[in-house]
């Protein structure tokens, strides 16, 4: 709005009206690209009962109220009068947007009910019987709507969840029965291969069809799987074997959740699971899925026992995480610590990352190397 050249009156207006605004302070890169003339697409996420998130195509920001000294009139003017301002609102803070991880720890309770239940079964049963009985089921488009992360953040989480689209719904694939599906896909690459190495291709209609013919698994289910460990141009499929040979380990691991057990009993299945790609077989694959603990000294086991400890479970309220991990162990080796603070800091900032150790941790330099006990408060 151009003010005019001469004097204005302000006044309130002579008739009340319910309105409100909020002023919203731009992050430098967002203001730059908007002053520059891009498009720039804002949107403000969250339910009733959650703090609203600001999110960009690629970013996330929690917004922060932060009181002025000043008072900010917001003014309209009226359209009999040049001459006359019309104050609508009084502001005595501004919206500050904060960079923030994208909050997607909400996928796993949202679809953990219509999970996949694995080889042998429909994606979707049929939906028969009493309405309020049924499972909820979401499109990509309600999920974006109902999580609080940008595009691209969104698009990361559901990949790293293993959750992909069937049937116009999002699936979740969970570790136990992924596994089951994902050492048939190995079976069948050792046997359509056109390569060798990390990236072998197969043709992917082949797979699909022996899949389909041999065990019930449907093929957009199938594809969906092989898109998500690999890359599906025209018929080849071109497989992402470390990822497959991880999620084998993760779905051992989840398989007996609560029962620790012997490390190298886990890496024997976990070896011949993998098969002719046991050669891929490495503990580091599943970092921030496990814990490694001593056994009890009266057990007859000898060696490390290897518990499943999935990230995804932990809070994403950074007090409450640091409390629950160190609560899990008194004290902490930085690297294996770290692989369990994703989510808490936007992915590749490893300066929020150290801000956050900073405030929660105290570095302890002992004979052995550093180790990280919790920070003293209060």
């Amino acid at each position: 709005m151009v003010l005019p050249n001469k004097r204005v009156t302000v006044r309130f207006k002579p008739y009340a009206e319910d309105e409100m605004y909020q002023l919203l302070e731009l992050p430098p890169d967002i203001f730059k690209a908007v002053e520059g003339g891009q498009s720039v697409s804002l949107t403000i996420k969250g339910r009733p009962s959650d703090d609203a998130v600001l999110c960009t195509a690629d970013k996330t920001y929690a917004l922060r109220g932060v009181s002025i000294s000043n008072s900010l009139l917001v003014l309209r003017p009226p359209p009999s009068s040049a001459d006359e301002l019309h104050i609508r609102d009084i502001r005595h803070e501004v919206l500050e947007c904060v960079p923030a991880p994208g909050r997607t720890e909400r996928l796993h309770t949202l679809l953990r009910d219509s999970a996949w239940r694995g080889v042998g079964y429909t994606p979707w049963p049929e939906r028969t019987g009493d309405k309020r009985k049924r499972t909820k089921r979401y499109t990509r488009a309600q999920l974006s709507s109902v999580v609080q992360a940008s595009e691209a953040e969104l698009k990361s989480a559901l990949r790293a969840a293993n959750i992909i689209e069937v049937q116009g719904y999002m699936l979740l694939l969970r570790p136990p029965e992924l596994s089951s599906l994902l050492s048939l896909l190995l079976a069948l690459l050792t046997v359509h291969s056109e390569g060798e190495g990390e990236k072998p291709t197969a043709p992917a209609e082949a797979i699909m069809a022996a899949l389909a013919d041999d065990h019930d698994v449907q093929q957009d289910l199938s594809r969906g799987v092989m898109d998500l460990f690999g890359d599906l141009e025209g018929d080849g499929w071109t497989a992402d074997v470390p990822a497959v040979v991880r999620e084998l380990g993760r779905g051992l691991l989840a398989a007996q959740a609560n029962v620790p057990r012997p490390l190298d009993l886990l890496l024997a299945q976990w070896n011949s699971l993998a098969g002719a790609f046991e050669a891929h077989v490495a503990l580091d694959l599943l970092a921030g899925s496990y814990l490694l603990r001593d056994p009890p000294p009266a057990a007859s086991a000898r060696g490390q026992l290897v518990e499943y400890f999935p990230v995804h479970t932990l809070s994403a309220h950074a007090p409450t995480r640091f409390a629950d991990l160190f609560l899990t162990r008194p004290r902490w080796r930085p690297s294996d610590m770290i692989p369990f603070l994703r989510g808490l800091y936007p992915d590749g900032d490893n300066k929020a990352r150290d801000k956050l150790v900073a405030k929660y941790i105290r570095v302890v330099k002992e004979r052995e190397g550093a180790w990280w006990y919790p920070r003293r408060t209060g």
